[in-house]
């Protein structure tokens, strides 16, 4: 198999089990008689070992080969998915929600500095159009599951069996993702030494107000429309989904034309529509406010895979060896953060708060890609 197509089922094998604790949360919270707050307990601990997964990535690449990070890694995911799905003791549980973070923190990381240093940057908008395929197909497997009579259970196993599955496929080809054209020359950078240098950081921080632009649109959307523009729940339910759809749909269209349009310019023209969508979204009447919410959603589209592309002609090879990383964990971190931030505004002023906090934090994303050159 080419690896390029064993790297879009990758990103699909990725997404794959990120929404299940909230999907099954209804049929699994009851199953341990837990109270509803501690679903928020296991995103936090998927959320940390992604980061610290993220952040070590760099290093474990340079152990271990990129190869082997990916064929564990996916191991791991694929491990934890299995072992939830036995319903183990609470505590155990908890304990595959981390290496559930892990692995898939590892595998993010890796797949990304090595398409970062191998594919071209269309290829880069589509595997992470990949992801919003498995995050969609994800939850619809669970859902089937549960509307034909399987207990919660069932959809942790069908995905750890798909990842194991993949993960046999990593192990298989571990020797050809080693050693490729473009791969870092020279002796390797200290994870250290790449973060103190001040473009690194300036990509950190970029990567973290993005993430939060984009899970905070995507998470607060729907309360913003029926608490503070009257719409009705189903309605603000299909306009959230219809936001994630054109973030997805936004990068494949993206894919096919970045070549054309030249990476760093489709970059610095995206970030300058986003805080002028995000503002439209904020203030412009009804109907158009809608209209503005899908140009964020395309705009948004090709900044995540367009920069991780770019990260190793900025950089360079051996810098974007622990960038890319850095890079990942400041976007989980942007996104477990900022969309709770944008809360705590929700919860001092009302939903109609949220749109103008998402347009601050557009208007500084933009000019902080901006100072990227």
């Amino acid at each position: 198999m080419p690896l390029l197509a064993l790297a879009f089922l990758a990103f699909v094998g990725l997404g794959l089990p990120d929404p299940l604790p909230g999907a099954l949360w209804p049929e699994l919270r009851p199953h341990y008689g837990l109270p509803q707050a501690m679903l928020g307990l296991v995103l936090a601990a998927m959320a940390a070992g992604y980061i610290a997964a993220s952040l070590l990535a760099g290093r474990a690449m340079l152990l271990l080969g990129i190869g082997g990070v990916l064929a564990l890694s996916v191991a791991a995911t694929a491990t934890a998915a299995l072992g939830q799905a036995l319903a183990p003791p609470w505590a155990v549980f908890m304990v595959f929600a981390v290496l559930a973070g892990l692995g898939g923190g590892a595998v993010d990381a890796a797949l990304n500095t090595y398409a970062a240093l191998h594919f071209a940057p269309r290829h880069l908008n589509w595997l992470h159009a990949c992801w919003g395929l498995g995050a969609t197909l994800g939850p619809a497997i669970a859902t089937g599951l549960l509307a034909a009579g399987a207990g919660w259970q069932a959809g942790y196993a069908a995905v750890g069996l798909m990842l194991a599955a993949l993960s046999v496929a990593f192990a298989l080809t571990r020797s050809r993702w080693q050693d490729s054209p473009g791969a870092p020359d020279g002796p390797p950078l200290p994870a250290l030494g790449a973060l103190r240098q001040p473009a690194v950081r300036l990509r950190i921080l970029v990567f973290f107000l993005m993430t939060g632009v984009e899970a905070g649109t995507g998470q607060w959307v729907a309360t913003v429309l029926v608490e503070a523009r009257g719409a009705t729940p189903a309605f603000a339910a299909a306009t959230a989904t219809l936001f994630w759809a054109s973030l997805a749909l936004g990068r494949v269209g993206m894919g096919l034309v970045v070549d054309r349009i030249g990476a760093d310019r489709l970059v610095r023209l995206a970030a300058a529509v986003v805080p002028v969508a995000a503002i439209g979204f904020a203030v412009a009447p009804h109907g158009v406010d809608l209209a503005a919410l899908a140009v964020l959603a395309v705009a948004l589209s090709p900044l995540f895979p367009t920069l991780v592309a770019r990260t190793p002609a900025r950089l360079g090879a051996a810098t974007a060896l622990h960038a890319v990383g850095f890079q990942v964990a400041a976007a989980t971190l942007g996104v477990a953060i900022l969309p709770a931030a944008i809360g705590l505004a929700v919860q001092a002023g009302g939903a109609a708060m949220a749109p103008p906090a998402i347009a601050g934090l557009a208007v500084a994303t933009a000019l902080l890609v901006r100072r990227l050159g």
